[in-house]
């Protein structure tokens, strides 16, 4: 191969890697200008290429925004979540606490019914029974009273002159019942005569 020949061919192939190149080229900045939102609609390949660098730019900022708002929303709904945990963890604390009253209180109802079944059926309750010792002190004591009364004597302060007027009550009142009886007789004789006549 000759020197002509030779440089011939080498312009050939860097011609065909050049167009290989150009090619990739405009395919790449036409799939931008597809991509890429235009409102003007131009396809010049400057255009195209300064609305994508315009259009990266601004998704990196939405992009910086998002991540700013879903960190604050996942801050947020982990605040939320610790205090619907906290709220659980009380309703679980009244809960047990409720049970733990109710079990209490279901022990001591079964123990009332255990000594109603245990006591016989004619005997009276045990308030009354606690209060009869009460009553029978009380009559006790009032019997006690009764003949303290009784035996409490006469004052010794009554004279002579006071036994001799009780004396002369007595007499006049033993003499007015003898009378009574036969103005008592006398009637009677009287009613009988008059039945008869």
């Amino acid at each position: 191969m000759s020197n002509d020949e030779w440089t011939r061919q080498r312009k050939d192939n860097h011609k065909e890697v050049e167009r290989r190149r150009r090619g990739n080229i405009n395919e790449g900045i036409n799939e931008l200008g597809r991509i890429v939102p235009s409102g003007s609609g131009e396809k010049a390949k400057g255009a195209i290429l300064s609305r994508a660098v315009q259009y990266i730019h601004h998704l990196k900022e939405n992009e910086a925004r998002n991540i700013e708002k879903w960190t604050l929303e996942k801050l947020l709904m982990d605040q939320a979540m610790g205090d619907l945990q906290a709220q659980l963890e009380e309703m679980r604390r009244m809960w047990e606490e409720e049970r733990v009253a109710r079990q209490r209180l279901e022990t001591e109802l079964q123990v009332l019914r255990g000594m109603q079944t245990d006591q016989p059926a004619g005997a009276p309750p045990t308030a009354p029974a606690a209060a009869a010792p009460a009553s029978s002190a009380s009559t006790a004591s009032a019997t006690a009273e009764q003949p303290a009364e009784q035996a409490t004597p006469a004052p010794a302060s009554e004279g002579p002159k006071e036994n001799g007027k009780r004396e002369r009550e007595e007499g006049t009142s033993q003499e007015s019942a003898p009378a009574e009886g036969e103005h008592a007789a006398e009637g009677e004789d009287r009613s009988k005569r008059q039945r008869t006549d």
